[in-house]
């Protein structure tokens, strides 16, 4: 005899329909799995090719959260009024209209009756590189430690700053439609300049609204000591040279819309009510589910240099 456990899990295959729910194993389907249906009778989803042939069967699963596929700090839901200001809107509802007809019906996305087939937006992994116009602006100014009294050995040990930062704020000047005032993760990649900076790439958080501000900060300026050699009695000073330029700064952070637009239909078509288009099945060119978002600022970095002083 089975044990019940088993029999549940028999009769599960038996009967066509995968057990992993579908949010789980939506990242492994095959990319040509286009719209999904939904059988209320029987609590399942059907998933579809491109082609209109039935790939499987697999259950809802209220419970789960699909935003649980990316981070959250990268990615927010998608209302429908976002998407519909996607390039490629139209040819998602050609889609629908090719495939279910333009009949009667409400669109929608994130139905909370469908948790686990989400619409959302987020900021691609891809490093936002920085564009700088003109040349930088430098300025150079040294400062002295206070003194140090040369002891009995005729050493002194002086603590001194050495390295590079930068802090820079900057302005939104376009907002992307899509992700409107979520505060999403975004890395920004600072180009090497000569004698300016070197590579970076840093994590910030922006707001997706326009005139809106964001930090971007990196510091690895750290304490070295000098030692320094006179006669007993003798006081020193270690001088650091600080170098901080301006350089005016221009980037691009490209949100990204993927996941599931609902056509939800009044009568009944192929059998039917509620049909989901996958938006990046639809839309195999990222352009076409993209907005962007413009900012600009001055970088500020300053360079910290320090070496032996004098002692009198």
């Amino acid at each position: 005899m089975f044990a019940p456990a088993a029999f549940i899990t028999l009769l599960t295959a038996l009967s066509g329909v995968a057990a992993v729910p579908f949010s789980q194993l939506f990242r492994t389907l095959p990319k040509d799995i286009s719209h999904v249906a939904v059988d209320e009778a029987h609590g399942h989803y059907l998933a579809f090719k491109r082609d209109g042939s039935l790939y499987g069967r697999y259950p809802v699963d209220a419970q789960s959260n699909g935003l649980e596929r990316r981070a959250a700090s990268q990615c927010a839901q998608l209302s429908v009024d976002e998407a519909k200001t996607l390039p490629g809107w139209d040819a998602i509802v050609q889609y629908a209209n090719n495939n279910w007809g333009d009949g009667s019906r409400t669109i929608v996305t994130n139905p909370s009756d469908y948790v686990d087939s989400p619409a959302q937006v987020c900021i691609t992994d891809d490093v936002v590189e920085l564009s700088f116009s003109g040349d930088p602006v430098c300025q150079t100014h040294t400062t002295s430690s206070e003194g140090s009294l040369v002891g009995t050995s005729g050493e002194v040990d002086i603590e001194v700053d050495q390295g590079f930062n930068t802090d820079t704020s900057y302005t939104l000047t376009t907002a992307s439609t899509i992700g409107v005032s979520d505060t999403l993760t975004v890395k920004v990649g600072v180009p090497e300049v000569a004698e300016v900076t070197d590579a970076l790439t840093i994590s910030t958080e922006v707001t997706d609204t326009t005139s809106s501000t964001f930090d971007v900060s990196y510091n690895d300026v750290s304490k070295v000591t000098i030692k320094m050699t006179a006669p007993e009695g003798k006081t020193c000073t270690a001088t650091t040279s600080t170098k901080t330029c301006n350089i005016q700064a221009t980037g691009n952070i490209r949100y990204l819309a993927s996941g599931w637009v609902w056509f939800n239909y009044d009568d009944e078509t192929d059998g039917h009510y509620k049909w989901a288009a996958s938006i990046e099945a639809v839309l195999t060119n990222q352009d076409d589910r993209s907005s962007f978002a413009e900012f600009k600022g001055s970088m500020v970095a300053n360079t910290q240099t320090s070496y032996a002083g004098t002692c009198t």
